[in-house]
């Protein structure tokens, strides 16, 4: 008599093998998810450190200068401002950006970051504010309208807890 497995026994093999594949896989996905917003959360805390700190040994309020920054994720949208954007499946989901916030309202409204209007890096990075007096100030800006994995990223009570931020970069206080 040949001794093995009778089909009833590998049936339910693949069924056990089956609910197991139905509960793991789900569940890696989620925690590759959380890595890459850890991942993230890492990126925005490395930037609130090093660009303030880079300003004030440099005076050079070139991002790109003070730190590495991973092209392949964060894109500068608009080459004249000192903005790079984080996006997610084709959603911006966090910018960093150096700004002239001390300067008029106009020159401190949300909308000048788009337009290009809002700083003036001169020749190696020396601060060119729109008001002479003023100082630049490195900004974590949450965009509008975010889903999926970039609003976990700004949920503070489910997610990870990132919120805006206004850094001085020049130890004065910021006017907004």
């Amino acid at each position: 008599m040949k001794k093995g497995f009778t089909m009833i026994e590998l049936i339910f093999v693949i069924v056990i093998l089956g609910i197991l594949a139905a509960v793991a896989i789900p569940r890696l996905a989620a925690t590759r998810d959380d890595a890459r917003l850890a991942a993230i959360k890492t990126d925005i805390g490395t930037f609130m450190n090093a660009i303030p700190a880079w300003y004030q040994g440099q005076r050079d309020a070139r991002i790109e200068q003070a730190v590495s920054i991973d092209l392949a994720q964060w894109a500068k949208p608009n080459p004249g401002v000192e903005s790079y954007t984080l996006s997610i499946d084709g959603a911006p989901c966090v910018t960093i950006a150096v700004w002239d916030m001390n300067g008029t309202a106009a020159q401190d409204s949300v909308a000048t970051i788009g337009a290009g209007l809002d700083i003036n890096t001169s020749n190696n990075g020396a601060w060119g504010g729109a008001n002479p007096n003023s100082a630049p100030v490195f900004r974590v800006i949450q965009p509008g309208g975010m889903n999926g994995i970039c609003a976990t990223l700004w949920d503070v009570n489910n997610g990870l807890g990132v919120t805006e931020a206004n850094i001085s970069m020049a130890g004065r206080r910021v006017q907004w």
